[in-house]
């Protein structure tokens, strides 16, 4: 430590004495100021100045802004008798403001628009059945898996024998109703390429239609599928034990926030040590 400050009395004393001659330049300027920086910074109790986080911004401004589709049961509904938010995800998201100590104010978005409107900062965290993978990681944050799950066909009672495979469904005969924008689109555009595809803007319409016979199938998660099928006796949620994929849910925010990060993912933990994660499963799933 005496050698660092000798070293910036040395150059204050020549930068000083060139002052006086007129033959001072920038770059002695800057090596002078540096090394009193770098002095300074590592002297005994001084402090760093933290980095701004978009978890400090939440909290002082008392409230999280949650975007949510509202079109993805169980994880969120926005119910139009109430014209409320409810679901999993819609009460993990309550949990996370009840310990952040602010409201929760939910904005509500699309499949399509997910992404660029979290970029656009209309929103803190995405919730509501999202999908982790490495594309949505390359422009985002998303977080640890709370839910695992994989896609499946939801069909017709009458034809629960009649596609178990992914060839049974790839035929032009074989009429596929999909939702816009997220991983059902991808998976059905990836693996489904011969079949007659229709994109159905309302994700919420389209169990209704596969049961009245508009359509034959519907790709999506095994937890939305066996959601439909309970609630509707003429639908059924096929390969549940077995699906095409596996993946897992999680939540999503804008990347490069290592402290918003780090509190998100230890929360997360937290629901998972405290069975939180396990009595929303219990109320929304089971």
């Amino acid at each position: 430590m005496f050698k660092k400050w000798k070293k910036v009395l040395l150059a204050g004393i020549i930068s000083l004495s060139l002052v006086g001659t007129g033959y001072v330049g920038h770059d002695l300027l800057s090596t002078t100021s540096a090394a009193a920086e770098s002095a300074t910074a590592d002297a005994p109790g001084h402090q760093k100045k933290a980095a701004a986080s978009q978890l400090d911004d939440i909290i002082k401004r008392g409230y999280i802004r949650v975007g949510t589709t509202g079109d993805y049961k169980p994880f969120t509904y926005l119910n139009p008798k109430t014209n409320e938010y409810e679901g999993y995800d819609v009460d993990a998201a309550k949990e996370l403001a009840k310990d952040l100590g602010v409201e929760v104010r939910f904005v509500s978005t699309t499949w399509p628009d997910m992404m660029k409107d979290l970029q656009a900062d209309k929103f803190d965290i995405a919730v509501g059945g999202v999908t982790r993978n490495t594309a949505r990681q390359k422009t985002a944050y998303v977080s640890q898996g709370y839910i695992t799950f994989g896609k499946v066909p939801l069909i017709r009672a009458e034809d629960k024998d009649k596609y178990l495979t992914i060839e049974d469904i790839n035929k032009p005969s074989v009429r596929v109703g999909v939702n816009p924008g997220g991983t059902n689109e991808t998976f059905v555009r990836q693996y489904l390429k011969n079949a007659n595809v229709t994109v159905v803007e309302n994700n919420l319409d389209i169990p209704h239609l596969v049961a009245d016979g508009t359509y034959d199938v519907m790709i999506t998660d095994t937890v939305e599928a066996m959601e439909y099928a309970k609630a509707d006796p003429r639908l059924y949620a096929a390969l549940t034990d077995k699906p095409f994929t596996k993946n897992e849910k999680g939540y999503m925010i804008p990347r490069g926030d290592f402290i918003y990060s780090s509190y998100l993912e230890m929360w997360m933990d937290e629901m998972k040590l405290q069975g939180k994660f396990d009595a929303l499963y219990k109320k929304w799933i089971e």
